[in-house]
């Protein structure tokens, strides 16, 4: 049904969020909980968007979850304390089901990210999502349902699928997930590797210690506009984890915030010239100032349409 509109063409950038995006997971100073909302209100500040022309999603259905992960999983993961201990979590109220709210929420954005960029043939940016460590029937990483794997099962059929997975780490929950389907292509790029599986559409790059931005975009740029041309995708979803980030509580690498909005105008620009609908989301990022790097991606990208 969604193959219908792809005649038509829309410059629109839209932004989705919804007061309920705050980091639900209990890790001291690693999460900044307002990390969405900062960027939501700074946009709005600087007026970038308006409060009216938000995207505001629903919770996804555990309906929509069972496309990717098997009952049983679901029926697991509705334990707040079995939650705790997937995901190595202290401190956990075992009557409280804010994690679990928090990943439906947050799947429930990509979704109606995706649904919106489909039918507009837009560009759409979830304030959070890229929980790229869930695999079918476990979490990890902070990462409890796969709210990329769901949406590409609900909206994309057998559209070709490409996801940029510039996160820190691998994104080894995607990976296998979409290990026997061809039209979903796995490219990550990252500095801490998880998996080893051999998939004919899946490109890792192992990024060197320390990689600063220069060798970062060699990197880069010699692999992406190659992948556009082979693969041909239809759509993109792009994971634009701000981990890489020098001044990143959990990584170790040496990009500055000018390198990180380097690597996400370059994507972008890509998508922009190939005419793809696409689906960025936040990935991860960690410390107080994880939220800059997102932030200036979607002011850059907001601004490039004017």
């Amino acid at each position: 049904m969604i193959r219908n509109f792809f005649n038509r063409r829309s410059n629109s950038i839209k932004v989705v969020y919804s007061h309920d995006y705050f980091y639900s997971i209990d890790s001291g100073p690693l999460f900044d909980t307002m990390r969405f909302k900062k960027i939501r209100d700074n946009l709005i500040k600087m007026k970038l968007i308006h409060r009216k022309n938000v995207l505001i999603p629903e919770m996804v259905s555990y309906m929509d979850l069972e496309l990717v992960h098997p009952r049983e999983y679901l029926k697991i993961i509705r334990n707040p304390l079995q939650i705790a201990d997937m995901l190595r979590l202290e401190n956990v109220d075992p009557f409280d089901t804010h994690i679990l709210e928090y990943f439906r929420i947050v799947t429930g954005g990509t979704l109606l990210a995706t649904e919106y960029a489909l039918t507009n043939q837009a560009v759409v940016f979830n304030l959070g999502g890229g929980f790229h460590h869930a695999h079918q029937e476990k979490g990890g990483g902070y990462c409890l349902i796969n709210d990329i794997a769901v949406a590409i099962k609900k909206y994309c059929g057998h559209l070709r699928s490409l996801i940029i997975d510039l996160d820190y780490h691998q994104g080894d929950g995607n990976l296998t997930i979409f290990m026997n389907t061809s039209e979903v292509f796995t490219f990550s790029m990252h500095a801490s590797h998880w998996v080893n599986a051999v998939k004919k559409e899946n490109r890792d790059i192992i990024l060197p210690d320390k990689c600063g931005g220069e060798e970062y975009m060699r990197l880069l740029t010699g692999a992406v506009p190659g992948l556009l041309a082979s693969f041909r995708p239809e759509v993109v979803f792009f994971i634009a984890g701000s981990d890489p980030y020098i001044f990143d509580a959990l990584g170790d690498l040496n990009l500055t915030r000018e390198d990180m909005s380097k690597r996400n105008m370059y994507v972008f620009s890509l998508i922009k010239e190939n005419n793809l609908p696409a689906v960025i989301v936040a990935g991860g990022g960690y410390g107080e100032r994880s939220w800059e790097v997102y932030y200036d991606f979607i002011k850059k990208a907001l601004n490039s349409g004017k």
